[in-house]
């Protein structure tokens, strides 16, 4: 048994592992992308973002579609983010909520109507609780097609 079998069998080990604390959140109950191998990732060369599939996920199966362009242009935003090697969930969860609350703020002042406020705020909510209590996997996923560790940069060389 060489050095490179347990080095290889123990970032395995690792692998699992990350996979089942995907599902949780990490292993401090929060979403962070990090190098197994304490480096910091780096932008994969030649990565080429998949285009934004609006307000769902594959991953989950769900399409979540209320008829406003501007709420699926957040979505879109969002997705772009996750799909941003270095950038934390939480900053794009946040200019994502940010993003969904000012088409409240537009809808209160184009048509002044309580019930479509209340309407979109609701959806605002729905939307963002989901991208809270699910985004971690799909955000982990993201971040490891779009970044590279420095011990993958020497299994390529």
């Amino acid at each position: 048994m060489t050095l490179k079998t347990i080095r290889n069998g123990i970032h395995k080990i690792d692998t699992y592992l990350n996979a089942a604390l995907d599902l949780f959140g990490g292993d401090d109950g929060l979403c962070h992308y990090k190098c197994s191998d304490g480096y910091k990732p780096a932008p994969r060369p030649g990565y080429k973002k998949p285009p934004p599939n609006g307000c769902g996920s594959p991953l989950f199966g769900f399409q979540f579609d209320i008829g406003i362009p501007s709420m699926t242009k957040c979505c879109n935003k969002h997705d772009r983010c996750y799909d941003t090697c270095g950038l934390e969930k939480h900053d794009c969860d946040e200019e994502f909520q940010d993003c969904l609350e000012t088409i409240c703020r537009n809808v209160q002042r184009t048509l002044g109507l309580a019930q479509s406020v209340q309407a979109c705020e609701s959806a605002v909510t729905l939307l963002f609780d989901a991208v809270m209590h699910l985004g971690c996997k799909p955000y982990l996923d993201s971040q490891r097609d779009s970044c590279v560790c420095q011990y993958e940069m020497k299994k390529e060389l």
